[in-house]
């Protein structure tokens, strides 16, 4: 059966990676590898707690995955009721035949070599034989031992390259972006994105969202497939809420403070690893400021100045390849573009439109799951919502309306 309550997971197709065999340390190389890095994050954004380690020392005794930084060692105690749950969660799980009749399925799409919990093993290379004894030194009671393949260590098993063609902005997990709104009494609302480039009936998120969060945006941060929502509060911190793949955002916390200079941001995947940035303008300067997973964001880095005259943008995967791009609209209410070269760089920017003066909540998400971002925007004259297709260079088609009574309403992001 599938856990009740373990990190969330993507839809996959029918295609899986083969079973880990064994590889031992062969070289010592103690960097945490990026799998490894967001294996332990999916686990963070779920449970709260802090890793016990993912690298080890090349002088300390014995063979070890940890010195090639492949291994992680995350704390369940299995003299907790609470914990040891959790634990049995996680390990079911990973272990759940998928509904392609995949065995261990989620242990082979991450590259789980093999896993020590609680006196037992678990080898990748002998799944017929299920759980065994283990008689090492330590009985892992305090923490499950996760050791990776090669594969599942750098991120080029399927849970991390099947990620890459889902949406940015998907509440569910489907391939569909959703639009997140806040309501005049306050209240947060999902719209699903849909085949038809049209939104479904709208469910309530949750109440509270007053407008002390003046800036909203909706990303993936973790690389699970749901996207998570990360809001700017008037006194300057930064809040982060996790989407836990069940149709609720949990987890509020604290992300950051002196985000009060910034005057508009975006959420996007900014250098395609799957793990979405912020792009900020303080006064007419943009900066970038890298997704580390979780809410968690790197020190920022400048992009360019010039933007004072660019009062909104949003930013999204206009072609499919993985990097985020932008667009923006200007004073004079052009709409111009500007293509992400993957590395927090973006091209000279080009108009792509003109007569946007009269729109507001400008947001770009791929709706209609073709690959190609969407942008969307609320008609201030008469309530109305908009949709202009992407069409893979930055360009988008005649705008088709695709709701009404948007008075009062703020789209995510704005």
């Amino acid at each position: 059966m599938p856990a009740s309550a373990a990190p969330p997971t993507p839809a996959f197709g029918a295609a899986i990676d083969k079973y880990a065999t064994y590889v031992g340390q062969t070289t010592c190389d103690p960097d945490a590898k990026p799998g490894v890095i967001g294996f332990r994050d999916l686990l963070k954004a779920e449970y709260g707690r802090a890793d016990l380690g993912m690298v080890r020392a090349c002088a300390s005794g014995g063979q070890s995955e940890h010195k090639e930084g492949r291994a992680l060692d995350y704390p369940f105690n299995a003299t907790n009721s609470t914990q040891a749950a959790q634990a049995a969660d996680v390990i079911n799980w990973l272990l759940a035949t998928d509904q392609y009749g995949n065995k261990h399925a989620l242990a082979r799409r991450l590259g789980i070599m093999y896993m020590i919990w609680n006196h037992k093993i678990w080898k990748a290379y002998e799944a017929s034989s299920g759980w065994q004894a283990y008689n090492g030194e330590s009985p892992h009671t305090d923490h499950i031992h996760f050791s990776f393949s090669w594969a599942g260590a750098r991120k080029q098993t399927t849970w991390w390259t099947a990620a890459r063609g889902l949406s940015a902005e998907s509440v569910n997990g489907d391939r569909y972006d959703d639009l997140l709104a806040v309501g005049p009494d306050n209240t947060m609302r999902l719209y699903p994105g849909t085949s038809t480039g049209r939104f479904g009936a709208s469910v309530e998120v949750g109440p509270g969202w007053s407008a002390s969060f003046n800036r909203i945006g909706v990303g993936d941060t973790n690389a699970d497939g749901f996207a998570d929502i990360i809001a700017t509060d008037t006194d300057g911190s930064l809040h982060y809420w996790h989407n836990s793949g069940r149709g609720t955002f949990t987890k509020l916390a604290n992300s950051g403070s002196g985000w009060q200079t910034l005057e508009w941001f975006a959420v996007l995947d900014v250098n395609g690893d799957n793990r979405a940035d912020i792009v900020g303008r303080d006064g007419g300067k943009l900066y970038w400021y890298p997704g580390e997973g979780s809410g968690n964001f790197s020190a920022r880095i400048f992009i360019g100045e010039g933007w004072a005259t660019f009062p909104r943008f949003a930013g999204g995967d206009a072609d499919g390849d993985g990097d985020g791009d932008l667009w923006g609209v200007n004073t004079a209410g052009e709409l111009f573009f500007w293509e992400g070269n993957g590395n927090g760089t973006f091209s000279s920017g080009r108009q792509v439109g003109s007569g946007w003066a009269g729109f507001s909540g400008l947001n770009v998400l791929d709706v209609n799951g073709d690959a190609k971002a969407d942008v969307v925007a609320v008609r201030a004259s008469d309530a109305t919502l908009w949709r202009w297709g992407g069409e893979g260079d930055g360009t988008l088609s005649s705008a088709v309306q695709v709701g009404s009574g948007w008075s009062g309403f703020r789209p995510a992001s704005y």
